[in-house]
């Protein structure tokens, strides 16, 4: 199981002090065999993703190591993962 991470270029955030700027939002995290199934997963656990107008084509997504999966590389790469 891979893990995914879905940003945008949509929209913008409000700063602590009530200031408009343009930014990256993070939709959201998850998990898949591909990114096509953890793309289904955001949409099934993120209704709010369609329903405030988010644009499919202007996402993005990256395929993530968690650290545990990060780890065990670390080691092979290190000789102690055999």
């Amino acid at each position: 199981m891979n893990t995914y991470i879905f940003y945008t270029d949509e929209g913008y955030t409000i700063a602590p002090n009530g200031e408009e700027l343009e930014n990256l939002q993070i939709l959201g995290i998850e998990d898949g065999e591909t990114e096509e199934e953890a793309l289904a997963n955001l949409y099934k656990n993120n209704e709010w993703i369609k329903a405030n107008g988010f644009s499919e084509p202007r996402m993005r997504c990256y395929a993530i190591l968690r650290p545990n999966k990060l780890k065990v590389l670390k080691d092979i790469l290190n000789g102690s993962g055999f």
